[in-house]
């Protein structure tokens, strides 16, 4: 299960947040998400609009990663369900 959890971090890291081609963008990245630094796009995202797209010029990193951990956390539901099992001790 780790293994697979990974992967998928991993995946989003690579081809979502900082490849836009996953989603047809180029070489765009995520702008809260995506790491701008040394960007060859000079931090320029475009988002869809009607009747013509916006392009935002000039995103620069907003979250700096120091370090990382990859953690799983059950959902809230899961954490209930856990909670009403009556267990003891």
């Amino acid at each position: 299960m780790s293994a697979r959890a990974f992967d998928t971090i991993e995946f989003m890291q690579q081809e979502w947040i900082n490849g836009g081609n996953f989603v047809d963008l180029g070489s765009e990245r995520d702008p809260i998400v995506g790491n701008h630094h040394g960007d060859e796009t000079g931090g320029q995202f475009t988002m869809p609009a009607e009747p013509a797209r916006k392009r935002i010029n000039g995103i620069t990193t907003f979250n700096r990663m120091s370090g990382g951990e990859y953690l799983f956390a059950p959902s809230l539901s899961a954490l209930k369900w856990l909670g009403n099992q009556g267990w003891s001790r």
